[in-house]
């Protein structure tokens, strides 16, 4: 990766993320991304697009009051849970100060699976609009659990502009007013029809996401996306998984895309491609997270990794603003390992200030959480791009156990400072400890079923280390943590962590029908925790207050309350009552 030359040394001052002064010299990437204020809203997954999950704005809810969290109100919703849409409903984005027809109210936001955007008033949890909208095309391949052709990825809010966007399953990029659902936005065509999209992402006028499996359809032959499929010379198509062989039109290569919204009458797309095919598609649930100088960092799953021919699998990206090219990346030496294991990133990067430097925190399935600097991804010279800034400690998946039942950290993980400074890292680990980690120093007893764990970063001259700090209590399939006001918010989402187990003759399970069936039949019911940021003591836990589970969650705390939504539609409210 090149470097500045030295000849044009210089040293300058900027405001770090987050409000702690921070300064960037020469071999830097630049300044950290543009600070976010501390407002109370939540506008984005992980609240902000660094992708922290840290609501620093949060300040009614604490340690002194979350004993006393009750629910305040439920809703149940019109969008109708199945089988083999195992999201139902989004995880839900938050604005505050919204003019409506009904005065000046506090909206939360979702999208359902079929396609209905929902605004919800904070107080009362009354619906104050809902809106659908129908994809006029019906899929050529039939859904199942693993791809369900519905809307998946969470909306965004630009709250200046008085907007939110969001991707239905027509994979068309929409833009609305907050206050009544009215079209701000000449809809465009983000992603293929029924892609896997994860959550949007929005700054200086420009919306991203990412799509990866290969859920959505390419039914225009003569589009760019079903050009970037053109194999390789000398390679041969890949081996469908499980042996079924693709029927219908194309699937969709893994991509992130980026819409330039500047003028909403005549957006701009831009694609970067991750792969031609189903691997190596991003697939961590917050989508982009944004680094230094608006660039875009994400993670990519198993796939073959050869930059020289577009391949970028088991790999950290870093792209420039808009997705126009590759400015870095990291690929861990152990990425055929990886590969074979099925142990690839599963999780969205996190980026905060330390120590002078703008770190990024990866993490996936072989349960090992790395630390990189944002400057260097890829750690070294241009051949390497393998060495990370801090090798990360392995927590958990000693059984290296992709799938079968599903081991390690998926979806995201967190990361807060205290007020005296201490940095710390969240993951919500599916499977017990690792033995290979030393003693965690607060625990909350055995964790065979999974838990939040809690790393404190730390200096080690001029490198850094973690520190193995806190376990929550036994998870099951924890959702990514947030946090705020040195609270952190877990939730054992129940569900069913074996994916491909046979039927009692050894035959495979239909993705369509019986293997719906057995993934969307939780094990437990959705358990809200509330725990010491710093120790991990439990405050709180809703135990049998909820009934169902849920599948692609995230516990929301904003405008001193902490949202959640259920596989059976469900919207939550939980706060400290008057």
């Amino acid at each position: 990766m090149s470097k500045m030359n030295l000849s044009l040394l210089a040293l300058f001052l900027v405001s770090s993320l987050f409000g702690a002064g921070l300064s960037c010299a020469q071999g830097t990437r630049g300044p950290a991304p543009a600070a976010t204020s501390a407002t109370d809203d939540w506008l984005t997954y992980g609240y902000d697009p660094e992708r922290t999950g840290w609501n620093r704005g949060e300040t009614t809810l604490s340690k002194d009051n979350v004993s006393k969290l009750a629910v305040l109100w439920s809703t149940l919703l019109s969008t109708k849970p199945t089988a083999v849409a195992l999201a139902t409903l989004s995880p839900p984005v938050v604005v505050s100060g919204v003019k409506t027809a009904h005065g000046v109210k506090n909206l939360l936001f979702l999208l359902g699976a079929d396609d209905t955007l929902f605004a919800l008033d904070t107080d009362s949890g009354k619906v104050l609009w809902q809106k659908t909208f129908p994809n006029t095309s019906k899929p050529a391949r039939r859904p199942t659990w693993l791809c369900p052709k519905t809307a998946n990825s969470t909306p965004v809010i630009d709250k200046i502009k008085g907007m939110i966007y969001f991707l239905a399953s027509d994979g068309k990029l929409r833009g609305v007013s907050l206050s009544d659902g009215a079209q701000r936005l000449t809809p465009t065509q983000m992603v293929a029809p029924f892609a896997r999209a994860w959550a949007l992402n929005v700054f200086d006028d420009v919306v991203y996401t990412t799509s990866g499996r290969g859920c959505g359809e390419v039914s225009d032959p003569n589009s760019p996306i079903a050009a970037a499929e053109t194999l390789n010379p000398g390679t041969s198509p890949p081996t469908p998984r499980a042996g079924t062989p693709v029927t219908g039109p194309p699937i969709d290569p893994g991509m992130v895309t980026a819409v330039d919204v500047h003028d909403p009458a005549r957006p701009k797309l831009t694609i970067f491609y991750t792969s031609n095919g189903r691997p190596s598609g991003p697939w961590g649930r917050g989508g982009v997270t944004r680094g230094p100088n608006n660039t875009l960092l994400l993670e990519t799953a198993d796939g073959f990794m050869d930059t020289g021919s577009g391949q970028y699998g088991i790999s950290i990206l870093m792209l420039a603003p808009q997705a126009t090219r590759l400015m870095d990346s990291f690929t861990p030496k152990n990425w055929r390992y990886l590969n074979a294991k099925d142990l690839d990133w599963s999780a969205s990067p996190a980026v905060f200030p330390f120590g002078g430097k703008t770190l990024v925190a990866v993490s996936g399935k072989e349960g090992v959480i790395d630390l990189l600097d944002t400057s260097d991804i890829g750690g070294g010279p241009s051949e390497n791009h393998s060495t990370p800034f801090y090798q990360g400690l392995q927590i958990g998946n000693d059984a290296a156990a992709g799938t079968e039942p599903s081991q390690g950290i998926w979806g995201s993980i967190a990361t807060y400072q205290t007020p005296d400074g201490k940095r710390f890292v969240y993951a919500p680990m599916w499977g017990p400890q690792s033995t290979k980690v030393s003693d965690f120093k607060f625990t909350s007893g055995p964790i065979p079923n999974g838990s939040i764990m809690a790393l404190e970063v730390v200096a080690d001259g001029a490198k850094v280390a973690e520190v193995p700090t806190w376990t929550s209590p036994d998870l099951i399939m924890p959702d990514p943590p947030t946090v705020a006001n040195g609270v952190v918010y877990a939730t054992q989402t129940g569900g069913q962590a074996w994916q491909n187990v046979p039927l009692p003759d050894g035959s495979r399970r239909d993705p369509e029908t019986t293997g719906a069936v057995y993934r969307a039949t939780p094990v437990s019911n959705l358990v809200l925790y509330a725990l010491d940021a710093e120790t991990g003591k439990p405050l709180y836990s809703s135990g049998k207050t909820i009934t169902d589970w849920v599948h692609f969650g995230q516990p929301v705390v904003a405008l001193g309350k902490v949202f959640i939504v259920t596989h059976d539609s469900h919207v939550y409210a939980f706060g400290v009552k008057p």
